[in-house]
């Protein structure tokens, strides 16, 4: 009976007690920030991608007569599929981005006295590039969480 006495009021193992809770919550709490600002990276790449996408089709608009063959080719008519090849060819590191998480359409307007929908790669009239991601958000201790991400940018063709 001493002997329990003694073990009850012994505090030799409280600090490593005490360390492991405030441990727990402490590397919840760094793993949750690192989570998050990769989660405003992630964020920043889509935008990037769907600006670049609409850069990319902008420049290769109305006037040209060909087809572009690759991403790099200059004085060629793009396709909504080429954009697609375009921002796959991003670099994005750390990001799945598929075909599926890209659309690219022209915008059915007037501009300019012509009808886009006639003619949607005229000057003048707009193109819109939408890129989605799909963020897993895993924190240690929390339920995994997907963050649907998205981002849209409208141009207007210039040549």
């Amino acid at each position: 009976m001493r002997r329990l006495k003694r073990l009850a009021g012994d505090e030799e193992a409280a600090e490593l007690v005490e360390f492991a809770i405030s441990a727990w919550i402490l590397f919840m709490l760094l793993f949750g920030i690192i989570e998050f600002c990769i989660l405003i990276y992630s964020e920043s790449v889509v935008a990037y991608a769907a600006q670049q996408g609409a850069r990319y089709w902008m420049v290769r608009g109305a006037d040209w007569a060909k087809p572009c063959s690759t991403t790099l080719t200059a004085g060629c008519q793009a396709a909504s599929t080429d954009v697609q090849t375009y921002v796959l060819s991003l670099p994005h590191p750390g990001l799945n981005l598929a075909t599926s998480n890209i659309t690219a359409t022209p915008v059915n307007a007037t501009a300019a006295g012509v009808s886009c929908l006639a003619s949607p790669y005229a000057q003048g009239c707009e193109v819109k590039v939408t890129v989605s991601y799909t963020f897993g958000l895993n924190i240690p201790y929390v339920p995994a969480a997907s963050i649907p991400l998205s981002s849209t940018s409208t141009e207007t063709i210039q040549d």
